[in-house]
């Protein structure tokens, strides 16, 4: 047999790879992996003319059940951070979040400000300008904005850069009663609570997009508790998506104690008591250096102590609240007490690691020591670098993996829990209380067995069944449905950040 020619057999190879890409490429969209529709699970059935079941779900692909409660879509991503990967689901309108047990949190704190960044182009004030002055309430209103997203990460500005090369402000920080928010803020509680958090995502979440575009746009998304007002979760300027979690039956979290008599590098962590702790947990979308991050975060409160509770005794926001009559704790508890499931309560022991599952980030110049402080990230692992976001008290210390969490989260997109009797009833999809059943009549039930038969037992249970029973049901609840969320462009596919690190690192 006559050889092919090696180069032959090397186009004839590439030619092979580039059609495995192109078939893998054409069979697998990452970024959306229902291939466009999330009710894909009726892709293959088709209610034809003389098919019964069109008078219930009528012909060809059917929407809708045999009781008239619509099929709700489909969705599903994942996310990652240092290659540890959490996956999104939602089905039924819930949202489930599996990833992994015990990840680190850090704590931060909010100061009730808004940082706003000077906008491409834009003249921006002088750098002794008076914020609060109403000569420069339109300048702020037109030239700075807390996110720039057609900025990407040159929207961001870091704490050294404040001032421009021509004298100008790159960046204000402004309380929340700060007459730009037109007083949508003005009686909120006092921001009083740090939030525990870490980061759930790359940038842009490009594999978890469709999921959480579509769970963002829920009515039980953007409801915050509570705790997560007085941690300031609501102030949209800096959370610009917000949903709230409910851990599964089996999930905790908890706080690192130590070992008794023992220094702090000896670590144990302890459950914290739910039923003593107040807790709500919550996944946020959050830019960071103006890109957005997914982040889990977690707000906790002692019911018999404040040791979690603070606001800075200065600045503009502490003016805004100080007269209000309101009881402030302004001193920092630099270890919150937490009750614990074995009925002890535990002081909290930071770490000076970046975190447990980080046990070598110098291998790839990602930092690994805790910043010790809050405040803008900026260019961490340099050790000016704080530990979130310029809005956050520098005194409020990460205490990084004091507080571990299990990633074992759902959510009801609709708003309202399964517990209630009447939801997902079967007369929802008709709207009546009464519901006519349509069968075929007969007698049901007559025993024809010999064992029963011959010793003349009769099914007492046995009925003569019409063609139509009415059923009243003790209410009416509509039906569970979904809002369509904002359409997606995925022409230009998004690419998260070439590092795998937990945060971005810039220089």
């Amino acid at each position: 047999m006559k050889k092919m020619p090696t180069y032959k057999l090397s186009l004839l190879a590439s030619l092979c790879v580039a059609a495995l890409v192109a078939q893998a490429e054409e069979s697998i969209n990452l970024t959306d992996l229902t291939q466009g529709d999330p009710f894909f699970y009726t892709s293959d059935q088709n209610i034809k003319e003389n098919d019964g079941q069109k008078a219930l779900v009528g012909t060809g692909r059917p929407n809708r059940t045999h009781s008239q409660i619509p099929h709700l879509p489909f969705y599903t991503g994942y996310m990652s951070t240092n290659y540890t990967y959490r996956f999104v689901n939602v089905a039924e309108q819930v949202l489930t979040m599996i990833g992994e047990g015990k990840h680190g949190l850090w704590r931060v704190q909010e100061n009730g400000t808004v940082r706003e960044y000077l906008k491409k182009g834009a003249s921006g004030l002088p750098a002794t300008a008076d914020l609060a002055t109403k000569e420069n309430l339109a300048t702020i209103e037109s030239d700075y904005s807390s996110y720039l997203p057609e900025e990407s990460w040159a929207g961001y500005k870091f704490p050294d850069e404040k001032i421009t090369k021509d004298g100008q402000l790159n960046f204000v920080d402004l309380p929340i009663s700060h007459p730009k928010y037109k007083g949508k803020y003005a009686k909120h509680e006092p921001i009083e609570l740090p939030n525990f958090y870490c980061t759930m995502s790359e940038n842009d979440y490009p594999y978890a997009k469709q999921a959480m575009n579509f769970a963002f746009s829920q009515p039980g998304a953007n409801k915050v508790g509570p705790l997560g007002k007085r941690a300031g979760l609501d102030v949209k300027e800096n959370y610009t998506q917000v949903l709230r979690l409910n851990q599964l039956s089996d999930a905790r979290s908890w706080v690192n104690v130590g070992q008794k008599g023992k220094d702090n590098l000896h670590v144990k962590w302890e459950a914290i008591d739910a039923n003593k702790t107040n807790v709500e947990y919550y996944l946020v979308e959050r830019p960071f250096f103006n890109k957005p991050y997914l982040f889990v975060t977690a707000v906790y409160d002692n019911k018999d102590n404040n040791d979690l509770r603070y606001v800075r005794p200065d600045g503009p926001y502490y003016d805004s609240i100080k007269n209000a009559g309101l009881k402030l704790k302004t001193t920092v508890t630099a270890q919150p007490r937490f009750h614990l499931e074995n009925g002890e309560i535990g002081k909290t022991v930071g770490l000076p690691i970046y975190g447990v599952h980080h046990p070598n980030r110098a291998a790839f110049n990602g930092g690994g020591a805790c910043p010790f402080k809050g405040g803008d990230w900026g260019r961490y692992p340099n050790t000016t670098g704080g530990s979130g976001w310029p809005t956050q008290y520098e005194e409020v210390t990460p205490l990084c993996d004091a507080v571990l969490v299990d990633i074992k989260f759902y959510s009801n997109l609709d708003g309202r829990d399964w517990n209630n009797a009447n939801k997902y009833m079967a007369n929802a999809g008709i709207a009546k209380q009464t519901v006519t059943y349509k069968m075929q009549p007969g007698e049901y039930g007559v025993f024809d067995d010999p064992y029963n038969t011959k010793r003349g037992v009769k099914n007492t249970e046995a009925q003569n069944v019409p063609s139509q029973v009415p059923i009243t049901y003790p209410a009416v609840e509509p039906v569970v449905t979904y809002v369509n969320p904002p359409k997606l462009d995925l022409a230009n596919r998004m690419v998260p950040a070439a590092g795998t690190t937990c945060r971005p690192v810039h220089q």
